[in-house]
C-alpha cells in the first residue's frame, strides 16, 4: 500500500465494509454534536431530523457489524440462537426503537460515545495510514510522516486513557439517566410504556453481559439502600416505601440472576 499512489490508497480504503461502519459513526457524531445545539437551546422540533439520522447512522454502523458477523437475517431458530447474545445485534434493535420513537436526546450519549472510540481509532490505525503510510525502513521519514506518527500516538494514548472512565460513564447513562428520562417521559405522555419494557429487557441482556453495567447497577443500588433502607435510612421515610424498595429490589435481581450466565434452575 505504501508504494502506491494516495488516489489508490484510498480507494482500496473507501471500498472497504469497514469503511462504511465507519462511515456511520461519522454521522452519528456530526448529528448528535448538531441535534445538541438544538437541545440546548429548546428548539428540539427544528433539529429532529438531525435526531433522526444519528440513528440511522449508528443503525448503518451496527448493520454493518451484525451483517458480517451473522450474514443476512434467516427465519430460523438456529439464527436467532447465533444473534440473541450478540451486543451489537441488541445496539441496532435499541437504536432502530429510538429512531421511530418519540426523540428523547440522552439515549443518544451512549451511541455518540461509542462512535468517538471507533471514530478515532479507524482514524489512527486507517486513514492516517493511508494518507501517509510507513516508509521501507532503508528510507528516513519525511515530515508528513513524522506529524501522522505523533498524531497516531496522541489518539492511542487519549484512547488509553480515557476509555474505561467513558465507559463507565456509558454505563451509568444507560442504567441511571435514560431510564429517570423514559419514566418522566412516560409521566407526561411522551412515551409509550411498551418503550421502557422494551429497555428494561436491554437492560437485562446488557447486564449479563458488561462488567461496567453491572458495577453501575450495583453503585446505584448501594446508594439506595443508604437512602431507602435501615439503619442508614432517614427515620422519615415512610415503611411502606422501603418494603416496596425492597420488593422491587428482590425483583430485579431475581430477573437479572434468571439471565445471567452463572444462574442454573
Amino acid at each position: 500500500m505504501a508504494q502506491q499512489p494516495l488516489a489508490n490508497r484510498l480507494w482500496i480504503l473507501v471500498k472497504h465494509p469497514q469503511f462504511t461502519w465507519w462511515c456511520g459513526h461519522c454521522i452519528v457524531l456530526f448529528c448528535t454534536t448538531i441535534y445538541f445545539y438544538y437541545w440546548i437551546t429548546l428548539s428540539w422540533s427544528e433539529g429532529i431530523n438531525y435526531y433522526s439520522a444519528a440513528y440511522l447512522g449508528a443503525m448503518l454502523s451496527y448493520g454493518v457489524v451484525v451483517y458480517k458477523s451473522f450474514g443476512l437475517p434467516q427465519l430460523n431458530w438456529e439464527y436467532f440462537q447465533r444473534i440473541n447474545r450478540d451486543e451489537n445485534v441488541f445496539y441496532l434493535m435499541l437504536a432502530f426503537m429510538w429512531f421511530t420513537s418519540t426523540p428523547v436526546f440522552v439515549t443518544l450519549i451512549p451511541y455518540a460515545t461509542f462512535s468517538l472510540f471507533h471514530f478515532i481509532t479507524y482514524l489512527r490505525a486507517n486513514v492516517l495510514q493511508a494518507v501517509s503510510p510507513a516508509p521501507p525502513p532503508s528510507s528516513s521519514s519525511s515530515g508528513t510522516q513524522i506529524r501522522t506518527n505523533s498524531a497516531s500516538k496522541y489518539i492511542q494514548i487519549w484512547v488509553h486513557k480515557n476509555y474505561e472512565p467513558a465507559m463507565k460513564m456509558v454505563s451509568f447513562v444507560e442504567v441511571v439517566v435514560i431510564t429517570l428520562f423514559l419514566l418522566f417521559n412516560i409521566v407526561t405522555l411522551q412515551v409509550r410504556f411498551i418503550t421502557l419494557l422494551v429497555y428494561c429487557f436491554f437492560l437485562r441482556m446488557r447486564y449479563t453481559m458488561n462488567h461496567y453495567t453491572q458495577q453501575a447497577f450495583a453503585t446505584v443500588a448501594q446508594k439506595l439502600d443508604e437512602l431507602l433502607l435501615p439503619p442508614s435510612a432517614s427515620p422519615n421515610i415512610p415503611p411502606p416505601v422501603t418494603k416496596a424498595y425492597q420488593h422491587a429490589k428482590n425483583a430485579v435481581i431475581w430477573a437479572g440472576r434468571r439471565n445471567h450466565p452463572s444462574h442454573r434452575d
